[in-house]
């Protein structure tokens, strides 16, 4: 008796601790102005976001970010071995509670990171009727007081925007709602972010069919995820705006290639990583000439529509951007050494060749240990979507592990099509990948830290996080090794993919 309650207790333990997960990110929200939440300018008390001048301690705000990503990271992890052992949760009350959750910290201020106010000054740069892609921050604030513009945190007031026309776009909607406010800009950016992020985990629960294991997995995954939440919402990053167009194109691929194509290329005038979800329904609908004209057809629609609209200087920030190198990330263990042996331009090139190549190798190393999707026939016939999905789940892996310029908030589009496949030993390498690189970043703000605060935070960054995800990039080459392997000979039971299950 007491075994048939276990599941049923390890899932309550791991909603708990979801709970706590939430619960500490929003106080650090609440506490006001610290090391990890933003300042914000022009401050209107009566509107989100809301916020208690209490001017916490770094130690005490960092630690309870920690703590909440490792509770985090533990109850979904308590989750998926209850779902797995027989538990099933009531589902609307997850989807609501997990929903609650992201709007409260949506409530808040921006924490982690001062992206939103990049977006807030592109935003503003726009209404004043200058372009973001030629037009730094720096340089209306050299023109004029502007307090929007001035509010953008070191190292980016110089920079233009990276960002397609149609993130530019909502940025300048919400500028220009907000009459000049940094505070009412911030609040209309945050609530745009999380309610993408919101509508990404109720298209993905309409792509896990009417499975509740499979839809309770996919809540868990995303909209439940504390870790991934900090990572997206917490921080306003507008990385949930162009996913949720990704998977709106994986919900209509079936009935109409051509409108998938344009959700794909309106996703890409966000940001281009959108372009991976692309190459994954090209992929689905390998079989058909027509489908992938129509798809290619409705992308280049929408991308040459929108780009052409603001002009080829929409590129400049992008083409700078292709050879940027994160602090962090597990390439910096080569660029020093390269750069005693040649330029410094030729072997950032180098490496992105480098990733370029390894990238495709991990990519077939995950194509090959990952079950295969169920055929088509047997689910509705010329379904591209279980396919695509198993692609994207691929291609995005392989992108996270190997791209030299990464950050947490990135993984959205990785775990997107993995909460849609059977569950793996992925999820537990994702969770753990998402929840340190996140941890890692926490303080990754440029602001003034006690010194021993900074030198904890530049070594961590700088120095142990390459080594970190060097080794968790070996752990799933390893995992996918061992399981192509194990799959050749005799072929194992597989389970299927669980989009389109009925």
């Amino acid at each position: 008796m007491a075994s048939s309650h276990e599941p049923v207790t390890t899932g309550r333990r791991g909603l708990l601790l979801i709970g706590c997960g939430f619960g500490l990110v929003f106080l650090v929200g609440l506490m006001g102005p610290s090391a990890v939440a933003v300042t914000l300018p022009q401050r209107a008390a009566w509107h989100p976001p809301f916020w208690i001048d209490l001017q916490p301690s770094p130690w005490v705000v960092i630690g309870l970010v920690l703590t909440a990503l490792v509770c985090g990271a533990i109850g979904v992890h308590l989750g998926l071995r209850a779902l797995a052992a027989g538990w099933l949760p009531n589902l609307r009350r997850l989807v609501g509670v997990a929903i609650g959750g992201v709007t409260a910290i949506a409530l808040v201020p921006p924490m982690g990171s001062g992206d939103i106010l990049m977006y807030a000054a592109y935003g503003r740069i726009s209404a004043l009727g200058h372009s973001p892609y030629v037009t730094a921050p720096v340089d209306i604030s050299r023109l004029v007081h502007d307090p929007v513009t001035s509010s953008v945190e070191l190292p980016w007031q110089g920079t233009t925007t990276v960002y397609g026309p149609v993130a530019t776009w909502l940025q300048e909607a919400a500028s220009r709602i907000s009459g000049g406010s940094t505070h009412t800009t911030v609040m209309w950016l945050q609530l745009t972010n999380a309610l993408a992020y919101v509508v990404v985990g109720l298209l993905v629960l309409v792509l896990a069919g009417r499975d509740p294991r499979a839809r309770a997995r996919a809540v868990l995954l995303l909209v439940a995820n504390p870790v991934l939440v900090w990572a997206v919402v917490a921080g306003g990053h507008n990385d949930a705006q162009a996913v949720v167009f990704a998977v709106a194109a994986l919900v209509v691929a079936k009935r109409s290639p051509l409108a998938a194509g344009v959700l794909l290329g309106l996703g890409g005038a966000v940001k281009l990583n959108v372009a991976l979800f692309g190459l994954a329904l090209l992929w689905g609908m390998r079989r058909s000439k027509r489908n992938i004209g129509e798809l290619c057809a409705g992308a280049v629609l929408a991308l040459v529509g929108t780009y052409g609209l603001v002009g080829p200087h929409a590129f400049d920030q992008v083409r700078a951007a292709s050879g940027f190198i994160s602090s962090g990330s597990q390439w910096q263990l080569i660029l020093e050494p390269l750069h005693d042996l040649i330029p410094g331009v030729l072997a950032r090139t180098l490496i992105v060749a480098a990733a370029l190549i390894s990238m495709v190798l991990v990519a077939i190393l995950l194509a090959r240990a990952f079950p295969p999707p169920v055929r088509p026939s047997v689910l509705e016939p010329h379904d591209p979507r279980p396919e695509a999905v198993r692609a994207a789940a691929v291609l995005c892996i392989a992108w996270l592990v190997t791209a030299p310029y990464v950050l947490p908030w990135y993984a959205l589009a990785a775990w997107v099509p993995l909460a849609l496949l059977a569950p793996s030993a992925v999820d537990r390498w994702l969770l753990a990948w998402t929840a340190i690189v996140a941890a890692a970043y926490v303080a990754g703000r440029v602001v003034k830290l006690p010194p021993s605060l900074q030198l904890l935070k530049v070594e961590t960054i700088q120095d142990v996080m390459p080594v970190v995800l060097t080794v968790l990039a070996a752990l799933l080459i390893r995992m996918c090794w061992k399981s192509r392997l194990r799959f050749r000979s005799p072929p194992l039971p597989q389970d299927p993919v669980l989009v389109g299950r009925e």
